[in-house]
Parts: structure tokens; sequence; C-alpha cells
């Protein structure tokens, strides 16, 4: 199968760009609601010195009176976000000020141009801080997510309960360097809203050309809590999106049906100033809720302080990903574990964990005309340790994962490590080019215990022809493919069952 070309633009759309293309166009129904102008109909100031915040709220107002509306923000830096402070009886010290905050709205068009920023203000305290004085304070013991002590700095646009919502040519700088961080809230780091875009519970969405990047916790958060696998979808568009060098997640997906994500980039996460778990790009993990038809293309998930991808925790997976690519510089390109994702023309650089094996095959992961290689970024870094896959994850121990059409290759590393020798894994037609001259004399240059190999082949390029390595051999099916092509070892090096085990053509059988 040939890989389509990737259609990736050398730099995002930007929103001058965007706006003298006219933006999106309005739908006929937007005539029956307002166009509020920041600037004009608000009062803000756009320059970047004044605080603007209430400006928003005034934005907000109007158009939740009117059940929904189109708001315009021209070009200009709209400083925004702030804090009340101070010991109030049961409210936290540090109280923050809402921006862009809309519910229950039939129509929202949100829409900036010339380069329109939304900036937050410095100082913003966050995390957790005692409530009397102020002072940075973990909460007590047992009550992680006791709200006393939280400091949070909000979303800078949140949408809740709406529809056809679309959001569009602007970017979201969270400064998250500016931060006053406190101690940790939640479980792990500080898990309080410092968010760019967070939309919960909306349905017919589209996001598109926005760069929100530096926040304290998510670029772009995406939930809809309460979904059952019954429910109809709730689309959601997202195109040409950067969102980079936030704290917690580039997008948490957190519920949802139908989420389509083209054209764009989860990159850096956890880079910034503030880093809190999982630090991934992109992050599936229903909370009290399913998470169903995703389709990324064209995305990239890259230098990200934990797992382009993770996939590991509630009732989530059930994604595809097309011609994208994950580049894990400190630790895994992708971490999956949740059924039904497939990954077809894309790249991973960096070590990767089989996936999600199971019984049924139609929930096992699928890969296709997908890269493997410890190839470094442009900073010199791809995450190594010992082989480029992994199958220490799956609950199945990748029973039913299925590689078609793929490339493996072990600059310097071994290249596939699979545990288990009853639960089949399927290679068709994949190549394994070992370059890997370091490993030790006589020692293992693959593992794929449990494998079914169909029309592969073992190549290598260790720049040796006297050391002696091998294919690790147990449970290993070798099988016949339907146009006869065979599975070969190339040799002279690498060899197959042991360090003196064959080279060519690999009979059909069960091997180990």
């Amino acid at each position: 199968m040939s890989r389509p070309p990737l259609r990736r633009r050398a730099v995002l759309l930007g929103a001058a760009a965007v706006a003298a293309a006219g933006g999106l166009p309005l739908p006929a129904r937007a005539a029956a609601y307002p166009v509020i102008n920041l600037k004009t109909d608000c009062g803000a100031k756009g320059d970047g010195v004044g605080n603007d915040t209430g400006a928003l709220q005034r934005a907000v107002e109007k158009i939740t009176a009117a059940g929904g509306g189109t708001l315009d923000i021209p070009a200009g830096v709209y400083k925004i976000g702030g804090q009340n402070q101070g010991r109030v009886a049961g409210q936290p010290y540090y109280r923050y000020w809402t921006m862009l905050e809309f519910k229950n709205l039939a129509f929202l068009h949100i829409r900036g141009s010339g380069g329109a920023v939304l900036r937050l203000a410095a100082g913003m305290h966050y995390g957790s801080f005692n409530p009397d004085d102020g002072t940075p304070q973990q909460p007590p013991a047992g009550e992680d997510f006791n709200e006393l002590y939280r400091a949070r700095v909000g979303a800078m646009i949140q949408v809740e309960d709406s529809s056809d919502v679309t959001i569009e040519n602007l970017e979201l700088d969270g400064r998250n360097g500016t931060l006053v961080l406190g101690a940790r809230w939640g479980d792990t780091g500080i898990q309080a809203t410092a968010t760019g875009m967070r939309l919960l519970r909306n349905t017919d969405v589209t996001i598109s050309d926005v760069h929100t990047h530096h926040h304290g916790l998510d670029g772009l958060t995406i939930g809809y809590g309460g979904l059952t696998t019954a429910d109809p979808p709730k689309p959601h568009t997202v195109t040409g999106v950067r969102s980079e060098y936030n704290g917690r997640q580039g997008l948490s997906w957190t519920g949802g049906n139908s989420l389509t994500v083209t054209d764009s980039q989860f990159n850096h996460t956890g880079r910034g100033a503030v880093r809190s778990a999982p630090t991934s790009g992109l992050d599936i993990e229903a909370e009290s809720s399913v998470c169903r038809n995703g389709l990324f293309t064209r995305c990239e998930f890259v230098d990200n302080g934990g797992p382009g991808v993770i996939a590991t925790h509630g009732d989530g997976g059930h994604t595809r990903f097309e011609g994208c690519t994950f580049w894990g510089t400190t630790t895994w390109s992708a971490y999956t574990d949740k059924p039904g994702l497939v990954f077809k023309w894309s790249n991973f650089y960096g070590r990767n964990n089989l996936g999600y094996g199971a019984a049924d095959a139609a929930l096992a992961t699928s890969y296709a005309d997908c890269l493997f290689e410890d190839r470094p970024w442009t900073n010199g870094q791809v995450y190594r340790d010992g082989y480029l896959i992994t199958d220490e994850a799956s609950a199945a121990s990748g029973q039913n994962v299925r590689f078609a059409d793929c490339r493996f290759v072990a600059r310097q590393v071994r290249s596939v490590w699979t545990n288990s020798d009853t639960a089949v894994k399927t290679f068709l037609r994949c190549t394994f080019d070992h370059r890997h001259a370091g490993v030790t004399e006589g020692g293992i240059q693959s593992h794929p215990w449990g494998a079914r190999f169909v029309a592969c082949a073992f190549t290598e390029n260790t720049g040796t022809t006297t050391s002696r390595w091998y294919v690790h051999l147990n449970g290993v099916v070798v099988a016949a493919s339907p146009d006869g092509t065979p599975t070969t070892v190339a040799g002279p090096t690498v060899r197959w069952g042991s360090p003196t085990g064959a080279v060519g053509v690999i009979p059909v059988g069960t091997y180990g």
C-alpha cells in the first residue's frame, strides 16, 4: 500500500492570513443573533497595557442575553485575567476573574482578525495556597482536592452546553512563566484550570487556526460528561491548531463522540514553566463518559514531557491516526492501552509500546504503513530504552495486535520485544532493519515471542560482517504468504534463532 502525500504546512495558517481570506463564512442563522465588537461595543483597548477582562465580561453578557451571537475580536493584544485576593470565609485566598465563559447558547462564533492575541496578565497565583494567609501550602493529608486551597487562573475561552460553536483566528497566550506557583493541588502536580480553550458538553463545534500556548494546564480541553455508546455523535472539528508549551496537555479529550482533528500540532507539553502529569501531547481519557470516533490526520505530537499520545484510563481509545508524527525525545513516542486504536501512514520516533491486545481482533491495536525508528529530533534527542517496540502495557500481551507494511529501523537499539509466546501478534510484509552494532557479541537484536511473520524481511546494516547476533524465538510462527513471498533473514551478522542460526529464506513452520 502506498503512502499518500502528507499535505503539511510549513507554518500553520496565521490569523492575519485567515482574516484576509475572510475567515469562516457566517451561516445564515447568524443573522438571528447580534454581532458584538470587543472594542467598539465592549470598550476593550487591545493595547497590551490595560486589563481588558471587563470588556470580555460585557461581551459575554450581551451574547448570553441574546441566546447567541458573533464576537469580533479586532487586531490587538488584550491583557486579560486577574484575581481577587484576601481571606474570605469558605473561599480560596486567590479567586480568579472569569474571562470568556459562555453557557447554553444556540449559536456562538468567536473570530479574531489581524493577529488578535488574548494574553494572560502577569503575576496570577496558581496551585495550592493557605486560605488564611495566601502562602503556598499543600492541602491537608487526604484532601488533595480541597477547594479552599485551590488558586486557579480559569479558561480564556470556556463554552458549556452549547451548539453551533466556532472559534477561529486567535492566539491564546497563557504566559505560564509569569505564574506565581503554589504547592501541589490535586493528585499530581497542579490539576487546576489554567486553560486556553475549555469546551464541555457541546455539539457541532469548529475550531480553526488557533495558537494556544504556555498555559498552566491544557492548551485545549474537549469533554462531554455522561455520554454512553448509545448516544448520538457530538461533532467537534479542529483544524490548524497549534497547542504547545502547556503544563499538562496539548489536548485533553475527556469525553465525546466524533472528534476530527486535522493539520494540528500538540508539541512541547511540560517544556514551559509548569509541568503536571501526564504532560502528553494528547490524552484520551474519558471521565464519567466515553471517547469514540476520533480521527487525527496529519498531526504532530513532538517533544512532549510525557508520551506524544497516551490512552491508558477511562472508556476511551477508538481513534484513528493517519499521516501523524509521534516523536519522543525524553520518553515514549506513544503509550496506549485502550481498544480500537488504528495508526496508518504514521511515523514513530523513539520507543513505543505495542498497544492494546484483545481476543477480539477488531479491538486490538492496528498499524499499517508505519515507520518506527530511533532517529533524533532537531535537538539531538530521541528516547532510547532497549527496543523500538515493547508490549509491557497490554493486559493481553499484545494478542492480535497487527503490523502491516511497517518498517522498523533500529539504529542504536534493538527492534522488537514481545513478551508472551502464546498471544499472537501479526507482522505482515514488515521490514526489520538492524543497525545497532553495540549489542553484546552473541546477544539478541529482536525478541518477537508469540509473533506470526508473513512475508517479512530481516535486514541489517551494522558495519561489520564478523559479529553474530540473533532473533530470539519462542512461539514464533512463519506463515505462508498468499503470493508466495517468503520471510527472509539477510545475515550474515543477525541470524534466525541463535548466533549460528539460519540466514536466507526461513521455511514455514513454528519456532522456539
